[in-house]
């Protein structure tokens, strides 16, 4: 029967499809993700039920500072990692260059960025003024960055099922962590309980996990200024790419404490941080079509249909749970939290949908080395959102933020869509 042979090479050509290393590591990076997503809501959900929505709202801002010096401190090495792992001379070299060269360049930022949280963030500026807390804020800064160095190795080596272990480890600890804090330190246990997980996500990392992709590995401290300058000829350009493209992720805790401050950040972040789990699903396709696109560039019109393709098939099931069950999912962290919390979630959940369309043409840019592009659109996408939600926000609330990330991100969808849809059809 015609119509049964056209439906078995269908399912053949799925199934070959599914086994591929694109779909592989791209269901890994997800997974990796959804589990940092999914634990850290429990982590959350934990830290509302102990700690008050004022020292919910203040770790999480130090937490996302941290996040921003770490990402300041990758200095374009991860990206170039993830570029030229592969085809290196001496690849175990290459990554412990990149460690140490990322760890301090994370010291040096750290440092400056405590020191001047009187100045840029006066409602954090206690970090500054405790030495445990600043020695902390340094320390686990480095951490961060070091760990994200280790994921773009695993990423490199098209081994991304030890990114999902390590961040499964990672996010499993800090789970029974806040507990112990909780008496003592108040909203800097919070921040304590996600830097001591990092820290054995880490070691675990450096000591089980790199050694399977690098057989031969050890973690030495390796100064080679020659690689770094090499490194820098590519990943320059990435690396401020990466600073305004995250800035915005980072840098809104920091606006809503300010601006409305730490109660209602509380609120917004608990939002937010389930949102990430939608957004993750777009970011981590593009990731694994940068891997892919990397090794081999004569696939690419076929690994972006399907990284299209998948990213949909995630994400709008997704999205109708949020709409339908989100409030309820609320309700763990409390019924302040379902109250206040559950419009800005269904607007930020409707935003993941588009972002498909960034992220996969955003992957294309880098793959094609159009950097200069992709920087124009980084740019514009950083500048409005950033913008428009500090100049909004204090009229509007928190709900300001979810439709001004749904109205970006759409737009900026569907002018990829009109002046690029070739790189989906391959004409």
């Amino acid at each position: 029967m015609p119509a049964l042979d056209e439906l078995a090479l269908i399912v053949s050509r799925a199934r070959e499809a599914l086994r591929s290393s694109l779909y592989t590591n791209a269901m890994y990076l997800i997974l990796a993700q959804a589990t940092m997503a999914g634990l850290g809501f429990f982590f959350w959900v934990i830290v509302a039920r102990y700690y008050t929505e004022a020292e919910l709202g203040y770790s999480s801002a130090i937490i996302s500072t941290i996040g921003l010096v770490a990402l300041i401190g990758h200095i374009g090495l991860d990206s170039f990692l993830v570029r030229f792992l592969a085809g290196a001379e001496n690849p175990r070299r290459l990554f412990n260059t990149c460690l140490t060269y990322a760890g301090l360049a994370t010291g040096v930022a750290a440092v400056i960025a405590a020191v001047g949280m009187p100045l840029w963030s006066p409602r954090l500026a206690f970090v500054s003024t405790q030495p445990v807390f600043f020695a902390a804020f340094v320390c686990f800064a480095v951490v961060s960055t070091l760990s994200g160095i280790c994921s773009s190795g695993f990423i490199a080596g098209r081994q991304a099922k030890y990114l999902l272990l390590k961040d499964a480890l990672f996010s499993g600890t800090k789970l029974f962590l806040p507990l112990l804090f909780v008496q003592h330190f108040h909203a800097f246990g919070v921040v304590a309980s996600s830097g001591l997980a990092a820290t054995i996500g880490l070691l675990a990392s450096l000591l089980i996990f790199m050694p399977r992709v690098l057989p031969g590995y050890a973690p030495v401290p390796t100064l080679g200024a020659k690689l770094v300058r090499r490194a820098w000829g590519f990943s320059g350009m990435s690396y401020v790419i990466s600073l305004i493209a995250a800035s915005p992720k980072f840098m809104m805790p920091l606006i809503v404490i300010n601006v409305l401050g730490p109660e209602e950040n509380a609120y917004f972040y608990v939002a937010w941080a389930i949102a990430t789990l939608l957004f993750a699903i777009p970011t981590s396709m593009g990731q694994s079509l940068f891997a892919e696109g990397s090794h081999d560039k004569r696939k690419l019109h076929r690994d972006i249909r399907r990284a299209t393709m998948l990213s949909g098939l995630l994400l709008v099931p997704a999205v109708l749970f949020v709409w339908l069950l989100g409030e309820v999912a609320l309700l763990a962290f409390g019924g302040s939290y379902s109250e206040r919390s559950i419009e800005l979630l269904r607007i930020l959940a409707l935003a993941a949908l588009p972002m498909t369309f960034e992220r996969i043409y955003f992957t294309v840019l880098r793959i094609r080395g159009r950097l200069r592009e992709l920087t124009i659109w980084r740019t514009v996408l950083s500048v409005v959102l950033l913008s428009a939600c500090a100049l909004l926000i204090p009229a509007g609330g928190l709900k300001v933020i979810g439709w001004v990330w749904l109205a970006t991100h759409g737009a900026a969808a569907a002018a990829i869509l009109m002046f690029r849809s070739a790189l989906w059809t391959g004409r």
